[in-house]
Parts: C-alpha cells; structure tokens; sequence
C-alpha cells in the first residue's frame, strides 16, 4: 500500500518522471497482495501448501531480477532496487525455509 500511494512523490524526490501507465504498477501491487495471501494461507498451516512458497521464491526472484536489470540500464533510480533487495532475501530464507523442513520431515515410503 505504501508503494502504492507514494510512487509519485517517491519519483519526484528522486527526480524521476511520473508514470505514463500507473495501471502496470497497479496490477504488479495488487499481485504482490494475492502472493501475499498465498503466504498467509501458508502460516495457517505450515505444514502444507509448500507449493506456494516456491511460487513466491519465484515471484520474488523475478522482482529483483526485473528492478536490477532496469537500474543496470539506468531506466529506474537505485532506490527502487531497495524492495527487490528485500524480495531476493527473502526469497533465500523461504529457501533455506523449505530446505530446512524437508531434512526434518520423515520419508514417506
């Protein structure tokens, strides 16, 4: 929500444009909120729904990896690499998350 509601004045305290299309940014926020859902339904019952965990793994590596590229080409200002720096850690400790908890699972045979 706060991403949300302050890209303009983030984008004018950095010297950047506003956005031509926001429905982009609108549509990539409202898709972090069901991911977000995802891991909620997760927290219910850690046990199970692994399934959505690596979808967000997914999702948030794609995050950085798409905001590291358009900082690379100096399409975006380095501070909006700061939420995908925070999306690829956490996608490395869901990682470690899901690896941790296979090892102490017992094999079903």
């Amino acid at each position: 929500m706060f991403l949300l509601l302050s890209d303009q004045w983030i984008r004018e305290l950095v010297g950047k444009k506003p956005l031509l299309n926001s429905e982009y940014s609108h549509l990539f926020l409202g898709l972090v909120f069901v991911i977000g859902i995802g891991y909620w339904l997760v927290g219910n019952d850690i046990s199970h729904n692994h399934g959505i965990i690596k979808l967000g793994i997914i999702a948030q590596c794609s995050v950085f990896l798409v905001l590291f590229y358009h900082t690379l080409i100096n399409n975006l200002h380095p501070f909006y690499l700061l939420p995908g720096i925070i999306d690829l850690i956490f996608a490395i400790l869901f990682g470690v998350f899901l690896n941790s908890y296979a090892r102490t699972q017992p094999v079903m045979e």
